[in-house]
């Protein structure tokens, strides 16, 4: 409020209603000048000092005395009062004023004083108008230490949410390779691992060969038993393929009852004795406790001139 009335007394433009104002503002402070300077002088949180363009000091009120633990400071320089990376203090123009933020130095060593308001050059004088801020230093640092706390509580908590989204997303892209019934990875993932394998075959020579496994008579253990039973076929097959592979092989479902076993550093002679042990396997095994599947088994030797398209063709072909 203070600071909009003083604007429209240095306003340019003034009217004659703010000239009147400013007269009766005038006689006011004319007529208690005594009460004013003696406020100053008493008020715990206004510092007023007046020093030269030099910052001699040529008058101060008891604020800042008791302050700096001074009795009288008249012909000190202000600087000896502040810390030593001051090196200057704005000088404003005449008759105008500087925004100015000090700090004094504390015989308390926990306790740091900050002084904040304007200086005014008037007449090769300056004038300090300031409000003190006190700043307790071990309640600093407790508030800062709450902070602190709070921040780490909060990356805590934002490195937790982090992990949680880490893991859906690679639940979600696990979800998107898997075959929704038997678990097994899905036909867009096999594309995938292939074109890796194939890769690794063209440029390293590690070997890699394939098991495709079709289920011959599963049409009529659907019509036989129900579409429900044959899931639960496919369910028990597709274990069982697992459970009777390497760590490092894969197994996909590729079609309904169709399955390939990819083999990485494993040649022909290997997928040969992979797939008769496969078949023998399956064709003995009752599923669902009765029901009997007979499986055909194909191994594929890949080559250095293989893609991924061909060795899909030629497995299907040989299929």
């Amino acid at each position: 409020m203070f600071e909009k009335y003083l604007k429209k007394l240095f306003e340019k433009e003034k009217t004659e209603d703010i000239l009147e104002i400013k007269d009766e503002v005038k006689i006011l402070l004319k007529s208690n000048i005594d009460f004013l300077i003696n406020y100053i002088d008493e008020l715990g949180n206004i510092v007023f000092i007046v020093t030269d363009k030099d910052l001699i000091i040529k008058y101060t009120n008891k604020t800042f005395l008791r302050m700096v633990n001074f009795d009288d400071v008249t012909g000190k320089n202000l600087k000896i009062f502040l810390p030593p990376y001051v090196k200057h203090l704005p000088i404003p123009e005449n008759g105008m004023r500087e925004k100015i933020y000090l700090h004094l130095k504390c015989r308390k060593p926990d306790v740091n004083i900050c002084l904040e308001g304007y200086v005014l050059e008037k007449n090769d004088m300056l004038l300090f108008f300031l409000e003190k801020r006190v700043y307790v230093y071990h309640e600093l640092y407790e508030k800062i230490s709450e902070l602190n706390n709070e921040i780490a509580e909060l990356t805590r908590e934002s490195k937790k949410k982090d992990i949680i989204i880490e893991k859906l997303q690679n639940e979600i892209k696990e979800s998107l390779r898997k075959d929704y019934l038997t678990g097994l990875f899905n036909r867009s993932y096999f594309e995938e691992v292939l074109e890796r394998e194939i890769n690794k075959l063209k440029r390293y020579k590690i070997p890699l060969s394939l098991v495709l496994v079709d289920v011959e008579n599963f049409k009529e253990v659907n019509q036989s038993y129900g579409r429900t039973t044959g899931d639960r076929v496919l369910k028990e097959l597709a274990k069982l393929l697992y459970e009777n592979t390497r760590i490092v092989d894969m197994v996909f479902r590729m079609e309904e009852d169709n399955f390939i076993i990819l083999l990485p550093n494993t040649k022909g002679e290997g997928a040969n004795i992979v797939a008769e042990k496969i078949k023998k396997l399956i064709n003995s095994t009752l599923f669902e406790g009765s029901i009997s599947i007979s499986v055909n088994t194909v191994s594929l030797d890949c080559t250095e001139q293989d893609t991924v398209e061909s060795v899909i063709d030629r497995a299907y072909r040989a299929n």
